[in-house]
């Protein structure tokens, strides 16, 4: 159990695109902990197997980053967690997008990185979210649906605050569309790519609009209303 936690990608049976934000370095030339942090797609079809990983990884808390009508279907599933879990769902994203968005996406005249603006400024959720990370005993699991866009978006910002270099961030991000399988399953010039390829240039365009916007991560979070504490709590778990 001691070498699995320093696995990159965990190996549930049915839990997609899992891993740990640990072992990146650091710009301060530390590195971010394997202990507290990890990531995935959603658990709706984990299995007993799944669960005693989870126990096993010491998760005391599961994070659901989907909306009321995402998880509507998976109640059964989700008492289960409240069973062995801190569970938390808190919608990252205000609404689903509606139809004239998603053309625009399509037809790329906007961008998915410019759409991740709305889940960055939920102040209220990443509140939340961030405290609820911060008071932990045990790792956090987060998750969305299938744990890019989301997940992807608090990835960047627990990375961002470690001090994690700008390419780990973009590759932590990218590496979603190989793992789910859509690499393989979608080609990259089809219209429904742009919702499956985790292009690096989503969250490049994320982490700009912050520090144009912020200047930094810790001010981002200060400004969506998380103290101080919080704040250096969350950095002193995120480095090993």
């Amino acid at each position: 159990m001691e070498k699995i936690k320093y696995l990159k990608i965990l190996p549930f049976e049915n839990i997609k695109n899992a891993r740990s934000l640990g072992g990146y370095p650091t710009i301060d030339g530390e590195i971010t902990s394997w202990d507290f942090f990890i990531r995935s797609a959603n658990l709706d079809d984990s299995t007993e197997k799944d669960l005693k990983l989870l126990d096993d990884l010491n998760v005391s808390t599961i994070i659901d980053l989907r909306r009321d009508d995402e998880v509507i279907y998976h109640r059964e599933k989700i008492n289960v967690l409240k069973e062995k879990f801190s569970y938390y769902q808190i919608s990252l994203s205000p609404r689903a997008l509606r139809y004239e968005e998603i053309q625009r996406l399509i037809e790329r005249k906007d961008s998915i990185g410019k759409s991740y603006i709305s889940i960055i400024d939920n102040f209220p959720a990443i509140k939340k979210v961030f405290e609820i990370m911060a008071k932990a005993e045990g790792k956090v699991l987060f998750h969305c649906q299938e744990g890019k866009d989301r997940t992807g978006i608090i990835s960047m910002i627990l990375l961002g605050l470690a001090g994690s270099f700008r390419t780990d961030i973009m590759a932590d991000y990218e590496i979603s569309s190989a793992n789910l399988g859509y690499v393989d399953r979608y080609d990259q010039d089809e219209s429904e790519a742009i919702f499956r390829i985790t292009s690096p240039y989503n969250i490049k365009e994320a982490m700009e609009y912050i520090e144009r916007k912020y200047k930094t991560f810790e001010s981002y979070l200060e400004y969506a209303g998380v103290d101080e504490k919080t704040i250096e709590k969350l950095k002193e778990k995120m480095i090993e």
